[in-house]
């Protein structure tokens, strides 16, 4: 009796082996292609008052990541961004600014969840890393006076948590339509005339990304 159980035992691990085996699905799949993304609480000015307003700003550009599978559910994602915008300048009461272009650049890795089918593949994930943003030079003239401010950025601690669906065309290729993640920005403390302003998270920035899969090797 015991050598049947141990028997029965090898017959069902050889064949969960097996089962395994015959799953094939490609070693790294590399995605590139547009993105847009909208960032809350922009500063903009009206043109025609010159007051400032806040809204919604869409930024668009680019997006590139690795997934690297180590099973046919799970991988490893590198996960890299970078997008663009511009606010136009003002004139008002005789002072004149320039426009000054904006950018926003993020750096992910995490584990995501695949759900994979003969034509589409639906998957999820959590990423960690960095979020930066920066704003260029404006130029404000008055009275004949000309100043120029320099260009700065920041880098916080960023998250993101989406997913998407790819569409295989083939074996090789699919089309990504679309990736959504929302991404969580923190910005760090800051002194400001001897007071100290605390961190916070920025929770309000989502990202969109379409474009083409590439997928290399197989398991």
């Amino acid at each position: 009796m015991r050598r049947m159980i141990f028997l029965a035992i090898g017959l069902f691990l050889f064949s969960i082996s097996s089962f395994a085996q015959e799953v094939i699905y490609p070693k790294a799949e590399v995605f590139g292609g547009f993105s847009i993304s909208s960032i809350p609480g922009v500063a903009s000015f009206d043109p025609t008052t010159g007051l400032p307003t806040s809204s919604r700003k869409s930024f668009k550009g680019w997006q590139g990541s690795a997934n690297f599978n180590i099973t046919h559910r799970l991988g490893i994602v590198g996960d890299f961004g970078g997008q663009y915008a511009s606010i136009p300048g003002f004139t008002f009461f005789g002072i004149t600014s320039s426009g000054v272009s904006l950018n926003s650049y993020q750096f992910l890795f995490g584990p995501r969840l695949m759900f994979r089918r003969s034509k589409v593949t639906p998957f999820v994930h959590a990423m960690f890393g960095g979020l930066k943003e920066g704003i260029g030079s404006i130029s404000v003239t008055a009275s004949g006076l000309s100043i120029t401010t320099p260009a700065v950025s920041s880098t916080g601690l960023g998250m993101a948590f989406g997913g998407g669906m790819d569409i295989n065309i083939s074996d090789r290729l699919a089309l990504r339509v679309p990736q959504f993640d929302w991404t969580l920005r923190h910005i760090g403390s800051t002194t400001i005339l001897g007071v100290t302003v605390p961190g916070a998270w920025s929770t309000g920035q989502i990202r969109f990304g379409i474009g083409l899969v590439v997928k290399a090797g197989g398991k």
